[in-house]
């Protein structure tokens, strides 16, 4: 019976201990060549401390095991790779460390471990704009915590490839701002479908969205001088395409008030060449770069030339654009990390103050799996101190 037993939690031990093996030499593999490269970076921001416990947990079982009982081949191998585990996982968990404490971030390893929802917020009022054509869209409205204060506004423009995504897929994040003294505001927008493309109707529908919060900020505690506009993905090409192009005055807007200046923008992984995407990003079944981006726009990118520059981060870039935070995952799939790299060198070029974030071992949509996991407090406390830096900041009156 010990025997039995004794083989089955070896060989669970061993399981467990070479997933995790696996999972650190996929992420150390480019993500766009190899399905190992994307699923290797996939986890490790969400579960990196958890792989290190249980690795950790497996090594002191096996050592007390053969001290108590005889050394086995198998005790050895499991041991051996339970040890390469708990180091693999040691050194993603002091990368995501140093990367976050370099950034002026930090990680709770007790909250860490602690995963939740990152949709489980509820925001405090739904209410809608008027955006491209006049067509309805929602807002979702997270007010600040503090009644006496005067709060910075953050607009917030959801991701999905301009095909899904949802104004409260993030909304847990949403919420910690707000605790935080922010005004906060996630603005929906048109989404393509077959046959039917929305390069401009998105684009106009957030400048609209910016019309909305000027004319009404001030109702819900906001102080519109001090704006922010967050993405991701999708919605990062959004945010920084409509605060650049206003800095530069290239986005003409269809709405009744002019749109705001910009305060600072603060983007992940975001899809700033829609055609290195297009010919780079790794073929996800049902997500594939080239249908995102031919969806987006109406068709082959080669052949519509005037669309595909319109939608490029790169046509507004002047140095009028506002201060810029871009954290970009090394392992990006989807979004290939060399293209926001190469993004953000031109864009200093031009003379845009801008702070990128090299994010290890960590892919597209890292800190979107649970809330107060390693990718999504570096993401929050990051951000936060950037905000404050850039003085999108909570003023007490």
């Amino acid at each position: 019976m010990r025997r039995h037993f004794s083989r089955l939690l070896h060989s669970l031990i061993l399981l467990l201990a070479l997933v995790i093996i696996l999972l650190f030499i996929g992420a150390l593999r480019s993500p766009t060549d190899s399905l190992h490269g994307m699923l290797g970076s996939a986890l490790w921001t969400t579960l990196a401390p958890h792989f290190l416990l249980l690795s950790l947990t497996g090594c002191l079982f096996i050592w007390w095991w053969r001290r108590r009982y005889p050394k086995t081949h198998l005790s050895t191998l499991t041991l051996s790779a339970a040890v390469a585990a708990a180091i693999s996982s040691g050194v993603v968990c002091y990368q995501f460390k140093q990367t976050a404490v370099k950034a002026g971030g930090d990680i709770n390893w007790r909250q860490a471990l602690l995963l939740k929802s990152i949709t489980a917020a509820k925001p405090d009022l739904m209410l809608s704009y008027d955006g491209y054509n006049g067509i309805a869209k929602p807002l979702a409205l997270f007010l600040p915590s503090n009644p006496g204060a005067k709060a910075p506004v953050l607009l917030y423009i959801h991701g999905g490839g301009f095909m899904a995504g949802s104004l409260l897929e993030t909304s847990n994040d949403l919420r910690w701002f707000a605790d935080r003294g922010y005004l906060v505001v996630s603005a929906g927008y048109s989404l393509f479908s077959e046959d039917n493309p929305s390069w401009q109707k998105a684009p106009q529908d957030v400048a609209c969205a910016l019309s909305w919060l000027k004319d009404n900020a001030a109702r819900y505690g906001g102080d519109i001088n001090r704006l922010a506009l967050l993405g991701d993905s999708a919605g990062g090409n959004l945010a920084l395409n409509m605060a650049y192009g206003g800095a530069m005055q290239a986005e003409q807007a269809h709405c009744d008030t002019a749109p705001p200046a910009v305060t600072a923008v603060v983007v992940q992984y975001p899809a700033v060449d829609p055609l290195a995407i297009y010919e780079y990003g790794y073929p996800i079944p049902g997500f594939a770069p080239k249908m995102l981006v031919s969806g987006y726009i109406g068709g082959d990118p080669y052949q519509l030339a005037q669309r595909i520059s319109a939608v490029s981060s790169y046509s507004y870039l002047s140095a009028q654009a506002p201060a810029t935070l871009i954290f970009s995952p090394r392992q990006d799939g989807l979004v290939p990390a060399w293209t926001v790299q190469r993004f953000a060198s031109y864009a200093r070029l031009a003379g845009v103050e801008l702070e990128l974030v090299s994010i290890p071992f960590a892919n597209h949509v890292y800190n979107q799996l649970a809330a107060n996991s390693v990718g999504n407090q570096l993401r929050r406390s990051v951000t936060l101190r950037y905000l404050r830096q850039q003085g999108v900041a909570e003023t007490i009156i």
